[in-house]
């Protein structure tokens, strides 16, 4: 895990990117998001229009994995796929600028459309949601024919990747806010999890390239329809975990069961689920939730994270308890 710069840091390294965009280092920034990456909001003055700016972190993504999730976003889009915001090329014509902070460190930087809109009520998910259930199941038939270009490098996000030794984005044992308690209940959780995901492996048509965060905070809506975006971490994983990744930080909503059928239900309009795919859910987001007590521990430098870190925990044993009683997301869609 490479921890990134200081936030004060971020913003002086996203002007020193803007010339590679004709644009004035100048230009006013407005933090939009401070996680794997810096996202920033700015506007084109000669062009009058607004952009995004996805300053990557150093030592997070290589070139060739950023490379790699601009040709599936620009291929799904091509094809109908899903609506996508554009890459924005810089004045040279490269889709992904390079470039060096004050410090001389080396960095990428990624220029996107900025797309408006709202994203999905809160109030009325499970209409949302059966429509983003189709659209996974259409992705993934993408992915599942698509011939990847020469030198495609995405991560992979299995048991091992999420919360084990080779996690991407740290241990949950190693959140300092997991207490003796939590950490008890927290590893007979992990065995339950490993214990149902081990028969189910990895079957054929079952796993892939995946999307992996199509959570509301990456759903835009506006009148042409549902965006998404943030491919960032796109990768090699179960399709089901496409779901469990789109329940990020809801876990706890007690209507969490019907937004959860209402995505199988879209889902199943484009490709078939079998029982054993529909039995590994409660263990699929369970999975999900231990890997982002993790994440927190590491991503404490973004404010809006710090804010959400005090009830994480409390809410992730609450949702622990109910994996392991067997009333964890339980339906039967």
């Amino acid at each position: 895990m490479v921890d990134g710069p200081s936030l004060t840091s971020w913003e002086r390294n996203g002007a020193a990117v803007l010339a590679q965009y004709g644009l004035p280092d100048d230009s006013e920034l407005q933090l939009l998001r401070l996680s794997e990456n810096a996202t920033y909001r700015l506007f084109d003055r000669q062009k009058n229009v607004h952009r995004i700016l996805r300053l990557h972190r150093p030592g997070y993504r290589s070139f060739e994995e950023i490379r790699s999730e601009i040709q599936w976003v620009e291929a799904v889009s091509a094809q109908g796929i899903l609506r996508s915001p554009a890459i924005i090329p810089t004045v040279a014509g490269e889709k992904i600028a390079h470039f060096h902070d004050a410090e001389g460190g080396s960095q990428y930087a990624v220029m996107l459309e900025f797309i408006p809109g709202d994203h999905p009520s809160e109030d009325r998910l499970a209409p949302s949601y059966r429509d983003l259930g189709r659209i996974a199941a259409t992705l993934h038939d993408q992915s599942d024919c698509w011939e990847t270009p020469s030198g495609f490098s995405r991560p992979t996000w299995g048991i091992e990747s999420a919360i084990g030794q080779e996690a991407h984005w740290g241990r949950w044992q190693d959140n300092e806010s997991v207490m003796p308690d939590d950490h008890f209940l927290f590893l007979k959780a992990e065995r339950k999890i490993r214990e149902q995901l081990a028969p189910y492996g990895k079957p054929e048509g079952r796993w892939g390239l995946i999307h992996g965060d199509m959570r509301v905070a990456n759903q835009i809506v506006n009148e042409n329809g549902l965006y998404l975006i943030d491919f960032d971490d796109c990768g090699y994983s179960w399709h089901m975990w496409e779901l469990a990744c789109s329940m990020s930080f809801m876990e706890e909503r007690p209507d969490l069961d019907i937004i959860a059928a209402a995505w199988i239900e879209g889902y199943r309009s484009v490709r078939t689920l079998d029982a054993s795919d529909i039995a590994v859910v409660p263990a699929m987001v369970m999975l999900r939730r231990l890997l982002l007590v993790g994440w927190f521990a590491t991503r404490l430098d973004a404010p809006e994270i710090a804010t959400m870190a005090s009830r994480f925990v409390p809410q992730s044993r609450e949702i622990a308890l109910r994996f392991l009683a067997d009333e964890f997301l339980c339906f039967n869609p």
